[in-house]
């Protein structure tokens, strides 16, 4: 019987687990919501339609907020709601934020991780029992105030940030830093905020605290490579017969673009993504749909090595039939499949070619090194600003694209330097089309 298992997951009236038989043979392969139903004086249940666990929590939590006996309270005598930050449990605010703001976003892998760290103290708090001043029932009331986010803090300083392998296991550890504690913070505050937010609200409190700033808990990157070491990854990454396209596209695309790695990885040339077309001088890092945030994405003009690579995945593209097209056209990519990141490939190049294997040496390395060859080659700080994004567009730019002039040129220079270090390293290797959509005036001036 369903009551008898401890629930899976509970929010009001409603739990989730298995529905059982009387031999203990499940009746169904997905998941069960179960509330008691007082008018009918008998338990009640609904599938979610789905045997995965987070999808089924979900689930339940799109049933709790449509059943307008579980909504907040409304006063009986002028019918407004009344939101109270003191009955409205931390965990069910994390949970509809999830479910209405979070999961929606490009981000949505990040903002998990934060937010269950979170959950994580909570937990930590609850097996303390007497000894713990939060726990499972915090509300909102509670995590607004200074002494929650201090005991926080205290707590996350200790927590080492673990990697698991697919049966679970902790196959990395490594210290906590202070920035990952308080991207946390920072993601909690987005909670609380939106629970004040809603309408009607759900809380009459905010957070009484910020996240500390960025440089007083942020290392800054000290690590760059130079022309010679980007032309050894170039080259081990155009190795034949080794399967390191992807590493070789997300390599030749940083190159040319000093993208993040986010918005390398995301460059797409399906038309409804509106990120670049056959003879565009130029390519939109933020594809259509995708709102702007703090780490913008610009407009910039497209290298003529950038152009061969672009115009070869179109190739690709348009020879498909138009019902296969469905989730292609990306230019760092599996066999077709997009990439989400290309951290394991990178790790393993750092060990094949000796290079040092820390936080520094991650693939953002790109960024901060081309940022650096570039402007020491005498790129103009206006022109570098606004090819990196840093700068955010006037009102002129939104009618005219800049050129960046001499960002381009440097980049010219550096790409001009790695072919002769690493012959053909930069190009594509397979056979079929690989040339460059664009005239000779055009690859001249790419902007």
């Amino acid at each position: 019987m369903p009551g008898r298992e401890a629930p899976i997951y509970r929010r009001g009236k409603y739990w989730l687990g298995w529905d059982r038989r009387a031999d203990g043979s499940l009746r169904s392969p997905n998941l069960t919501i179960f509330w008691y139903d007082p008018a009918a004086r008998r338990e009640r249940s609904a599938s979610t339609g789905s045997g995965d666990e987070q999808q089924s929590i979900l689930a339940l939590d799109r049933r709790y907020l449509a059943d307008v006996d579980e909504a907040p309270a409304f006063c009986h005598a002028c019918g407004q709601p009344l939101a109270q930050a003191e009955a409205y449990l931390l965990t069910d605010a994390i949970a509809d934020y999830r479910l209405e703001w979070g999961s929606t976003r490009a981000s949505a892998d990040t903002i998990e991780g934060r937010l269950k760290h979170v959950l994580d103290y909570l937990v930590a708090e609850q097996a303390l029992g007497g000894v713990g001043r939060f726990g499972i029932a915090t509300s909102c009331a509670a995590a607004c105030t200074t002494a929650f986010v201090r005991s926080f803090r205290t707590w996350s300083r200790l927590q080492p940030v673990v990697w698991r392998n697919r049966a679970g296991e902790v196959t990395v550890s490594k210290p906590r830093s202070p920035a990952a504690t308080e991207a946390s913070i920072a993601q909690l505050i987005a909670v609380l905020n939106h629970a004040a937010n809603a309408n009607p609200p759900r809380s009459d409190k905010r957070p009484a605290y910020r996240p500390l700033p960025a440089n007083q808990v942020q290392r800054v990157r000290r690590t760059r490579i130079g022309v010679e070491e980007l032309a050894r990854i170039a080259a081990y990454a155009a190795e034949p017969n080794k399967r390191r396209g992807s590493l070789q596209r997300f390599i030749v695309a940083s190159i040319c673009t000093i993208a993040r790695p986010g918005a390398v990885v995301d460059i797409n040339v399906a038309p409804e993504r509106q990120q670049w077309w056959p003879g565009s001088p130029t390519i939109d890092l933020n594809p259509a749909g995708r709102a702007q945030n703090k780490k913008r994405r610009p407009v910039l003009p497209v290298m003529p090595l950038l152009a061969e690579w672009l115009a070869a995945e179109w190739d690709e593209y348009s020879k498909l039939k138009p019902e296969d097209r469905v989730g292609r056209g990306w230019l760092v990519n599996y066999y077709g499949r997009p990439v989400k990141s290309i951290d394991s490939a990178w790790a393993a190049m750092l060990v094949d070619l000796q290079l040092p294997t820390g936080r520094e040496w991650r693939p953002y390395v790109l960024r901060h090194s081309l940022a650096t060859l570039v402007r020491n080659a005498g790129a103009e700080r206006w022109d570098l600003e606004g090819f990196m994004g840093h700068r955010a567009s006037s009102q002129t730019e939104v009618y005219a694209v800049g050129e960046f002039p001499s960002v381009v040129k440097a980049l010219g220079s550096i790409i001009s330097e790695i072919e002769r270090l690493a012959p053909g390293s930069l190009h594509r290797k397979r056979t079929g089309a690989s040339h460059s959509a664009f005239t000779a005036k055009e690859a001249t001036m790419p902007g």
